[in-house]
């Protein structure tokens, strides 16, 4: 049975004015929804939003006592009140992938009020590539190594994010508000497309467009724009401090984020790696000869590699790795 618990001592809660014990209390009453689902009614969006920051903020601090690597939201989609029970182990971190924290508040101006929202910073620890869902409903496809930072409710005009490493981004459709990029020493603009951005540290930052358009910079210039539409590349030279434009030769690279028309029915595995080679260009292996004999039934109609990688995890029960050499298809757990 829960404890009934006061929107008074809710507020206290958010507002960091609670006492160790009143604290515990509000937290033991939001654990408890595992098995009473629904008494969050009381609390607006806002509110919920702001306790599931908190806590897990809290979860985070709890795994870094135990002196695990920086890891955090689990790969499966699981409601956040139950993510509190599985970290209740340091068997059950081991199935964390994301590194997901509160970094800070950010301020965005709106109709002349400006309005607080938690900065969220999302780390792909692994070595496959996972999707992100952004608050607009934009997606982000984080490869291995990459940070990605932005708030957890886009609040202003602009919809504002950083990142470093490699991603793709699928960006929902706003002329209302446009989607910012800071990347790499660039500023990307954006208003519904898809493409890849590569800001490497010690390497040129590229963007290169698979749909839509978008319009590069460099923040410290004063120059003009460079406006990218599909099958074309910036690349920001930093040495030099300008950007080279490639309009002509098509970026083999990008092949794994074109959407194809695939379908396979009762398919052995190994026949399904032959058609993704073919269909997108790249080298996927197996690190067991035994997965080739699995049997795939299954529709990847408009799909990205990534994406059809993502459901072949999910039906097939594997999981794989990128490196330089290409993809290696492995069994989960082994």
């Amino acid at each position: 049975m829960k404890k009934d618990i006061s929107p008074e001592l809710i507020r206290k809660y958010l507002n960091g004015q609670c006492t160790p014990q009143e604290a515990a209390a509000v937290e033991e009453w939001y654990n408890s929804f595992e098995d009473e689902p629904g008494d969050d009614a009381m609390l607006s969006s806002e509110q919920r939003d702001k306790l599931k920051a908190i806590l897990m903020e809290k979860i985070s601090a709890n795994i870094k006592a135990l002196g695990q690597p920086d890891i955090a939201i689990q790969n499966k989609i699981f409601p956040f009140r139950r993510i509190i029970y599985y970290l209740s182990g340091i068997a059950a971190i081991l199935l964390i992938v994301f590194l997901f924290t509160i970094s800070g508040q950010k301020a965005a101006h709106q109709n002349g009020v400006a309005v607080i929202t938690e900065q969220l910073s999302v780390t792909n620890l692994t070595k496959s590539i996972k999707k992100q869902i952004l608050p607009d409903g934009s997606t982000v496809w984080l490869s291995p190594q990459t940070n990605i930072k932005y708030p957890g409710k886009f609040a202003g005009v602009l919809r504002e994010v950083s990142m470093s490493g490699e991603a793709f981004f699928e960006v929902r459709k706003d002329h209302a508000h446009p989607f910012i990029i800071y990347s790499g020493g660039l500023v990307t603009r954006v208003w519904g497309t898809s493409f890849r951005i590569r800001a490497y540290k010690n390497i040129a930052t590229e963007v290169s467009v698979v749909t839509g358009k978008v319009s590069v910079r460099i923040p410290k210039q004063n120059g003009a724009d460079v406006m990218l539409f599909p099958d074309q590349k910036v690349t920001y030279l930093k040495a030099g401090d300008v950007l080279k434009t490639d309009k002509k030769e098509k970026d083999a690279s990008m092949k794994i984020w074109q959407k194809a028309r695939l379908s396979f029915d009762n398919v052995p595995l190994a026949e399904v790696m032959k058609v993704l080679n073919k269909k997108f260009g790249v080298s996927i292996g197996t690190a067991d000869e035994g997965l080739g004999h699995f049997v795939l039934n299954a529709d990847f109609t408009d799909q990205n590699l990534p994406a059809i990688l993502e459901m072949m995890e999910k039906s097939l029960e594997v999981t794989y790795e990128v490196d330089d050499k290409g993809i290696t298809l492995k069994r989960k757990n082994q």
